[in-house]
């Protein structure tokens, strides 16, 4: 799935002629503000990848992953407040571990680091597997079912046709357990399937696959069109979206979500 990002508009200089010898200049807009980006997804029973910091960069300068990465970030991890795992720099902006290790479900990872003297700070959760019943393939041409929710767990549903290799590219909505919800199942679909996919043959041949997020992850989906693109929104900054990594001029996202296995619709 492509979970994963253009804001802070920065106004180029501009050179208006006007007539023959009138030349006015328009200075540029100086509102540019340098963020550093911080993304790490933390799946459960895969293992941790490290965390990238970047910067942003003005929208007039092309994208480059050399000119965007951060080399020299002090940064650890502490899990479950006990483990604490320092991080180095490998390449591209990627802070790893001197060893691998899986990330479990039910942990706590929190990010610890300093740049130019400022400090940088995440907390997340690792979801367990979801647990879902009940698939229905709807008239109306969408997957659904239910799912057993903790309280810091959110929710979304894809489908997919595993043996062609395609799936949904985002979620309807992201879902989680609300406050006066007496049950702890809550239902999730996923968005309308296209036309071209929805023979009888094909109907047979779709699949839902449901992920789980630590919880935070809700307020990221609910406002993560507020800044575009989601990768433009990591490599020039987002506008008004709901990060949930602290700290001054930092934005990105920590955190962790489980994979589902892909079931059949009754």
């Amino acid at each position: 799935m492509k979970i994963i990002n253009k804001i802070l508009a920065v106004v180029f200089s501009s050179i208006i002629l006007m007539g023959c010898d009138q030349v006015d200049i328009i200075n540029p807009d100086i509102s540019f503000k340098e963020n550093v980006v911080v993304r790490a997804e933390l799946i459960a029973g895969e293992f941790f990848e490290g965390v990238t910091f970047t910067k942003t960069l003005p929208l007039n300068v092309p994208y480059t992953i050399s000119d965007a990465e951060i080399k020299t970030v002090t940064a650890y991890l502490k899990i479950n407040n006990i483990q604490v795992v320092p991080l180095h720099y490998t390449t591209n902006g990627i802070y790893k571990a001197l060893y691998e290790f899986r990330i479990k479900s039910n942990n706590t990872y929190e990010l610890y680091a300093v740049y130019n003297k400022k400090s940088i700070y995440s907390k997340t959760y690792i979801p367990s597997t979801p647990n879902i019943s009940g698939v229905i393939y709807r008239d109306e041409y969408f997957l659904q079912c239910e799912v057993v929710a903790n309280n810091n767990e959110a929710f979304g549903a894809t489908w997919v046709i595993p043996s062609q290799n395609i799936m949904a590219d985002d979620f309807y909505s992201i879902e989680s357990i609300i406050d006066n919800n007496t049950s702890n199942k809550i239902t999730i679909r996923t968005n309308v399937i296209p036309k071209q996919y929805r023979s009888n043959a094909q109907k047979l041949l779709t699949y839902i696959k449901v992920y789980a997020f630590d919880k935070a992850y809700t307020n990221y989906f609910h406002t993560k069109s507020n800044g575009q693109s989601v990768d433009v929104a990591f490599e020039h900054g987002g506008n008004n979206i709901a990060w949930n990594v602290e700290g001054e001029n930092i934005i990105g996202l920590f955190i962790g979500r489980a994979i589902g296995q892909s079931v059949s619709h009754l």
